[in-house]
């Protein structure tokens, strides 16, 4: 009897450890499913959310499949490439540390497109911690403007004393755009990328936004706060390109150790009243913006280039280029309303302002201990940007120390100190203009600085090659040393610990005026406008004018005549043709309104959007419009406009200038002599190669001896603007020919892609590459005069090492790959082209993900 029990008693043990065990893995409906370290994929058109998702042939389907699944540490979600979601991407779970959460794409076609369609965001995470977001597209547009993110990282850490500090969060190869947000209605946190707590104490660190594109939308590109400096760090906003950005590019806050870095940003601040800066910090400790390229900021509210900002200590801004924005290049702020604020010990070293408007360097408040040294600014005759600007806001900046600063000021701008205290300057170079208000100096140089091409420089970090010095210039060695001083300078030269430094941002040797490389060429600075200020006495050159378009010899704002426009819609035109492609002009014009008219002065047909100002001034007011030329433009329509019915309105004085080089402008022709097999068996070039935009730290002939070791970084030639670095080219024979090379290396990143090209220039070429785009693939890709052609097929080689060929035939190319040299496979069709003098060569570019070992380069 009692053994019959205690099988009875353990029988029912069992049956009730089974119905735990089964009612722990089986989910009650309505709660959340947790994952087991997998990879899970999801599939937009095919998948299924009754599937496990641990396939792509057994992929999930939606986002609420996803939304309702815990991830685990390890875990890797995959959305198949050319997918499209509609809604909010809400993932659950937190990875620990070294051993993150992974969000990417798999398959071929373009990214994985999520979309918000209004919602609050696209991709949501809250109180959450140790992701990584890979190769998404995500919008968020809407009909109507509200407060939107693309990607919001929310939270709260509970306390503002010992608080929850949630760490590691990576955005990588991002395309985010039209997030539809509302610049009116807490502007900072709509837009691209958001990562702050609503209830403001969301604590975190460690959070990357690398490689991005982020354009057009509203408000912000990227906003990145860390609560509190004492708990954030290692905020980081690094080789993004951001445009088309209602207020401000990118700024972090409230962290220690943060880094702006190597980012492209233009024309941001325009569809925002407000203040507004591209790329600046606040409230932060030991920040650093470097290394970055900034132009085109709209006008409005601050709209200088860098900013550190109030309640910060000890930030650098250096090697940056600014160029063409509206306020300026730098500002240094501090609410002096409040004694608590502070901003201290800002350091601006080793930066290029070109062409600025407004004031280089503004100064708001009262920030204390500001050192600006070793920079160059050069400011063109027609310019009237102030050299310094200081304004009131509670007090005045105090102690600013100016050394090494080289001004190359052709304008009639100055300089305004207003009530600021203790500016100190010494070693400083001013040349050119000098208005009663420069300031002493006891070892003040006024000698031209002899640049070797001021004003030169273009779109582009490395179109700065003319702000270098001649080793005649009185600017070298006359600098005063600094301690701390960074130890480099703008172009990458060392800058010496024990011997004076030279003036400005170049410390190098100087170039020699007798053997100088080339050289791009200053814009001439001429009025590029026919009849500008009328004074023919009618619409000479003008040929359009219509509505009431009179020339009058009355309110002039110089000379004799002005243009007078009176009918609802009056307008004037002139078609200016003779312009560079991929090049920057500025319109310049005086206008003014009579009787509630609204004068608009503006430009069309440039290959972009028309762009326009309006005038409502009863004087004359001057208004500048900026814009580039598009990839093929070679001339823009200039107008003038009344609009609406009431009143009417003058024009006078008007100019077109060139504002920027363009591309190759004033560089003499390079010669190609007839190109040779390579073994690259020395460890010196071969004097049959030249390169197209050379970056010396990107190639080498000794670190693998034998082979021609090139590392593939940004820039491309397949998009408008060709700035793909380091091209090796030689001269392409008569006749048919075949080329061909053997490639050590796989690429791993997005776009990285290396091997032979035929090139003409970047809008016409042929070249057959191993690329890594929708996994590893094998590519042709042919552009003629711009219109881009490719074919790529899955990569199948394990090895490292691949064979590649172009053959020509008369007028037709086909490219080739080989796994052993012998066994040739065609990619993709026989292309026809007829090429003008082509040149033959190796290319590696397009990301960071190769490193390319040439063992040769053979002609047949």
């Amino acid at each position: 009897m009692q053994l019959r029990n205690v099988r009875v008693k353990h029988w029912f043990s069992w049956v009730v450890v089974f119905m735990i065990t089964v009612s722990s893995v089986m989910p009650l409906p309505g709660e959340t499913v947790y994952a087991e370290n997998n990879v899970y994929y999801v599939d937009s058109v095919t998948g299924s959310d009754a599937n496990n998702g641990k396939s792509p042939q057994s992929a999930w389907k939606t986002l609420d499949k996803v939304n309702a699944t815990e991830f685990q540490p390890g875990d890797t979600l995959m959305f198949k490439a050319g997918g499209v979601w509609t809604g909010t991407l809400h993932p659950k779970g937190s990875g620990t540390e070294g051993n993150p959460i992974k969000i990417d794409r798999y398959g071929e076609g373009s990214k994985p497109l999520i979309s918000g369609a209004g919602a609050p965001a696209t991709v949501y995470f809250y109180n959450q911690e140790q992701w990584e977001v890979r190769n998404l597209e995500i919008t968020n547009d809407a009909p109507t403007k509200g407060v939107r993110r693309g990607i919001h990282i929310d939270g709260s850490s509970g306390t503002w004393t010992n608080p929850k500090v949630y760490k590691h969060f990576v955005f990588e190869n991002l395309d985010i755009h039209h997030v539809k947000g509302d610049v009116s209605n807490d502007y900072a946190h709509n837009g691209g990328i958001i990562v702050w707590g609503t209830t403001w104490d969301y604590h975190v660190s460690d959070v990357v936004v690398n490689n991005c594109k982020i354009y057009s939308l509203d408000s912000v590109g990227i906003y990145l706060n860390g609560a509190q400096t004492k708990y954030s760090s290692n905020l980081k906003v690094t080789n993004n390109l951001i445009y088309d950005v209602a207020a401000d590019g990118a700024f972090i806050l409230n962290t220690t150790d943060g880094l702006i870095e190597n980012n492209v940003v233009h024309d941001t601040h325009v569809r925002a009243g407000g203040y507004h800066v591209p790329l600046w910090v606040f409230s932060a400790k030991n920040n650093v913006i470097q290394l970055n390229e900034v132009y085109n900021t709209a006008p409005g509210g601050d709209a200088m280039a860098y900013d550190a900002d109030y309640d910060s200590d000890e930030t650098i801004i250096q090697y940056n280029y600014s160029h063409n924005n509206a306020g300026g290049a730098f500002l240094v702020v501090n609410n002096g309303t409040n004694a608590a604020n502070k901003n201290t010990n800002t350091t601006i070293r080793y930066n290029i302002s070109q062409n600025d408007s407004g004031a280089v360097f503004n100064f708001s408040g009262s920030p204390d201990t500001t050192a600006i040294y070793n920079n160059t600014v050069y400011l063109p005759a027609h310019s009237n940007t102030k050299i310094i600007d200081t304004l009131d806001w509670g007090g005045y900046a105090k102690n600013t120390f100016f050394y090494n600063n080289l001004i190359y000021n052709l304008g009639s701008g100055g300089y305004n100190f207003a009530s600021s205290t203790n500016n100190v300057f010494e070693n400083n170079l001013f040349f050119g203009s000098h208005p009663t208000n420069e300031p002493a100096d006891p070892y003040k140089i006024t000698a031209d600085p002899q640049l070797a091409s001021p004003g030169s420089a273009g779109i582009g970090r490395d179109t700065l090659a003319g702000y270098q010095l001649l080793n005649t210039s009185p600017a070298i060695g006359a600098g005063k040393m600094i301690a701390n001083n960074g130890g480099r300078d703008y172009f990458g030269n060392p800058v010496s610990t024990t011997t004076a430094p030279n003036i400005g941002a170049y410390q190098g040797p100087g170039l020699d005026p007798n053997n100088l490389p080339p050289l791009p060429e200053a814009p001439s600075g001429e009025n590029l406008l026919a009849n500008p200020g009328f004074e023919t006495g009618d619409f000479s050159d003008w040929p359009i004018h219509y509505n009431g378009a009179s020339i009058e010899n009355t309110n002039a704002h110089s000379g004799t005549y002005a243009a007078k426009l009176t009918g609802s819609t009056a307008g004037a035109e002139q078609t200016v043709d003779g312009l560079y492609p991929n090049t920057m002009y500025k319109l310049i014009g005086w206008a003014k309104s009579v009787d509630r008219g609204r004068a608009v002065l503006g430009v069309k047909n440039y290959g972009g959007s028309a762009k326009d100002a309006h005038i409502n001034s009863t004087e004359y007011k001057r208004v500048e419009q900026i814009f580039t030329t598009g990839s093929t433009n070679t001339s823009a329509t200039i107008y003038l406009y009344k609009a609406g019915g009431n009143g009417h309105v003058y024009f006078d004085d008007l100019e077109l200038i060139q504002y920027s080089a363009s591309p190759g402008q004033g560089e003499p022709p390079v010669s190609y002599p007839a190109g040779t097999d390579d073994d690259f068996d020395s460890a010196t070039l071969d004097e049959q190669w030249r390169w197209v935009r050379e970056n010396p730290a990107k190639w080498s002939l000794e670190a693998n001896p034998g082979y021609m070791q090139m590392t593939s970084e940004q820039g491309d030639i397949s998009g408008a603007t060709g700035d793909a670095k380091n091209i090796l080219l030689t001269g392409a024979p008569a006749g048919d020919w075949t080329i061909e090379t053997r490639l050590e290396g796989k690429p791993t990143s997005r776009w990285s892609q290396g091997g032979l090209v035929v090139y003409v220039n970047d809008q016409t070429y042929i070249r057959m590459t191993r690329l890594y785009g929708e996994g590893n693939q094998f590519q042709l890709d042919t552009k003629i005069n711009g219109v881009r052609n490719h074919t790529e097929i899955l990569d199948t080689l394990s090895s490292e090492i691949a064979y590649l060929r172009i053959v020509k035939e008369g007028n037709t190319y086909t490219g080739y790959y080989s796994a052993d040299g012998t066994n040739y496979t065609q990619v993709g069709d026989i292309q026809t082209a007829q090429l003008e003098d082509p040149k033959i060569g190796l290319i590696a570019c397009a990301g960071t993900g190769l490193m390319a070992n040439f063992d040769y380069f053979y002609i047949k």
